[in-house]
């Protein structure tokens, strides 16, 4: 195994990225070990073109580096995501993908959460009018404009039910509210199946889901089979008080899509923390809430 090779010379490309480790102190007994604290595009073929691994966050690889980096033999991403590596192209040059799967479990599962009590309490707004001065004065009527709701009774489908997934539909299920979970999209179910049960839970067809929901989530990867998944047309199966949280990757929903539907009130709002496309103030204002 290259792990094993104690002569590696190990980059990692954008060390910005990553927390408080002493990481120099793991790496360097496999070798030669450098980290940078960014990395631009201009410069990734010159620190990568004689190196063994390569370590990186989110910077952008794919053939045209590879065909550079002779060497190269495995990719460590230090994220979950890792849709921005050219995984088809990395297998080509026999060269290793490796993510961090599990990492950000808990974190990403309190985002979800924190996005979902605040489409149902809209902290944010109501922080804003009190530190602008507008609170004391306001009336019923925009008053009603933010409707506090409660999160009990509710149905939250969860599309992506990895660990992030499940982690979200067990906090949410202390909240009172009742799960459900789409079947995996592509894959193939014996046809006399009604519903998948899975530790305890029943699997659902995603349409049933969308129709049946009041919070959708989505935690899947970016594949080709998710791509786009959640597009107008299955927006429009949904709730016109329904919810959107995206905490997958950015082009699972048609950005162009959720612009319309929330513009044209086929659901009532959305909250993200990944898109599929930069800059985004053409959607911004729609959007209830945005992190990245």
């Amino acid at each position: 195994m290259i792990i094993m090779d104690k002569n590696l010379k190990i980059v990692y490309l954008d060390r910005i990225t990553a927390g408080p480790i002493d990481l120099k102190e793991k790496f360097s007994k496999y070798g030669k070990y450098i980290e940078y604290e960014d990395t631009n595009s201009s410069e990734i073929d010159e620190r990568i073109k004689d190196v063994d691994v390569v370590i990186t966050t989110r910077i952008k690889l794919g053939k045209k580096q590879f065909e550079k980096a002779e060497k190269l033999k495995l990719i460590l991403v230090t994220a979950t995501g890792f849709n921005h590596i050219d995984v088809k192209s990395a297998n080509e040059f026999g060269i290793k993908v490796a993510n961090v799967s599990g990492y950000s479990t808990n974190s990403v599962a309190q985002l979800a959460i924190t996005f979902l009590l605040n489409e149902l309490i809209p902290v944010n707004r109501y922080y804003e009018e009190v530190k602008e001065g507008k609170w004391i004065n306001i009336t019923v009527p925009e008053y009603q404009k933010y409707p506090i709701d409660d999160a009990a009774g509710k149905i939250l489908g969860i599309v992506g039910f990895g660990n992030i997934g499940k982690r979200v539909g067990k906090i949410a299920e202390t909240l009172g509210m009742k799960i459900m979970v789409a079947k995996n999209t592509g894959e193939e179910y014996a046809k006399n199946d009604t519903a998948i049960v899975e530790d305890g839970i029943l699997r659902h067809e995603l349409d049933e889901v969308l129709e049946k929901c009041d919070v959708l989530t989505l935690h899947v990867p970016l594949t080709d089979s998710t791509r786009n998944l959640i597009n107008l047309e299955k927006m429009k199966k949904m709730k016109k008080s329904a919810v959107i949280l995206n905490l997958a990757r950015g082009p699972v929903i048609n950005q162009e899509d959720l612009y319309f539907a929330l513009k044209n009130k086929i659901i009532k709002s959305a909250a993200v923390d990944v898109t599929s496309v930069e800059p985004i103030e053409k959607i911004l204002n729609y959007l209830s809430w945005i992190i990245f």
